[in-house]
């Protein structure tokens, strides 16, 4: 596995901030409509905006430590060398998804800009978001890229770590 650099470090706090704002937004919105009636106001906005940056600039940590949901059934069964190939193979997708994420995302995202968007209840730019989706899928794209790119340099490390035991 290789060691988080600081862009995915400083996502990760990032998508962690998203997660606390939204929690707070939430509880206050529950407790101030309970208490005294009175909702805040753009909380369904400040939620959306929260839940988009959490799962766009969370992401890179994810794949930076090869994070992602692994079902591991042949890889008992498998010769390392396959298994280092399989995993590649993987990275590899892993980049390729990202990249035709980005593109589909494109189209979308110009025409909320071109046609001026807004969001529901705070009236903000939807381009923004867009905006802010796109920076976090470019965090996610250079941590996959750096897997793809440094593969045989951890394929060589945990090989000798494996010696060593």
């Amino acid at each position: 596995m290789m060691p988080p650099d600081r862009l995915t470090r400083f996502f990760h706090v990032i998508a962690s901030l998203a997660v606390v704002v939204m929690m707070l937004t939430v509880v206050a919105d529950v407790v101030l409509r309970f208490v005294f009636n009175i909702p805040v106001r753009g909380a369904y906005d400040v939620v959306g905006f929260g839940l988009l940056v959490m799962v766009f600039f969370g992401m890179a940590p994810v794949v930076a430590r090869q994070g992602e949901i692994l079902i591991d059934i042949v890889d008992g069964m498998l010769p390392a060398a396959v298994l280092g190939l399989l995993k590649l193979l993987a990275s590899v997708g892993t980049l390729g998804f990202l990249v035709f994420l980005g593109w589909s995302m494109f189209g979308p995202a110009h025409d909320a800009y071109v046609y001026g968007d807004r969001s529901l209840e705070l009236g903000v730019p939807l381009w923004t978001l867009w905006a802010l989706a796109f920076a976090g899928l470019a965090g996610t794209c250079w941590a996959a890229l750096r897997r793809v790119l440094g593969f045989g340099q951890v394929a060589d490390a945990a090989h000798a770590a494996e010696v060593e035991s």
